[in-house]
């Protein structure tokens, strides 16, 4: 589930591409959230999330505007297309910035930690001590490098490097229902 810093992609070295843009993100005030190589339709796209640095569990876009995404985009496309860094990406390739969304990829132990007390949903490459593969509840506390879900009022614990994919879960509250208010009587027209 964790990216390795150095993993490598159709020739394309993400621990490198990471390093090239610290500073654009330093410079904007944002950290990294992830950093995906993918071929599409269109062909291949560098995508690139990003929180503002700070971010709260009630604010979960960490504060990334549209024009953040706008302003990072440009200046890593600066840093990412200059002759000097020509090797770094050798193909053709599109760019996407953007926030991470409500249903936030959590990567790291301290993805975990910050937002324990939400809930998420967890996939496992081993059943979990109660066979359970797919864990959704409420993120808990744990130790470092394992995981902790509230599911169903009991405590799962797994390794963190079991952990194939893992998001946080964005629910809709019930909202109370308006009272109706006194209904015109149909008699009234003629």
């Amino acid at each position: 589930m964790n990216q390795p810093a150095t993993q490598i992609k159709a020739g394309v070295d993400l621990g490198r591409v990471s390093e090239a843009l610290v500073p654009v993100f330093a410079a904007h005030g944002v950290s990294l959230v992830d950093l995906e190589w993918l071929t599409e339709r269109t062909g291949w796209t560098l995508r690139i999330t990003i929180e503002r640095e700070g971010g709260t569990t009630t604010n979960l876009a960490g504060g990334v505007t549209l024009e953040d995404c706008s302003e990072v985009s440009k200046d890593a496309s600066a840093v990412l297309d200059a002759p000097e860094a020509e090797e770094i990406i050798p193909h053709r390739y599109h760019l996407e910035v953007s926030s991470p969304g409500l249903d936030r990829p959590l990567r790291t132990a301290a993805d975990f930690a910050r937002f324990s007390g939400m809930t998420a949903k967890v996939k496992l490459s081993k059943p979990a001590s109660d066979g359970q593969r797919l864990l959704r509840g409420t993120l808990d506390a744990s130790k470092p490098e394992i995981i902790a879900v509230l599911v169903d009022g009991k405590r799962i614990e797994a390794p963190l490097a079991d952990v194939v994919e893992a998001q946080l879960v964005f629910e809709l509250l019930p909202q109370p229902k308006k009272k109706a208010g006194p209904r015109k009587s149909q008699s009234a027209k003629r």
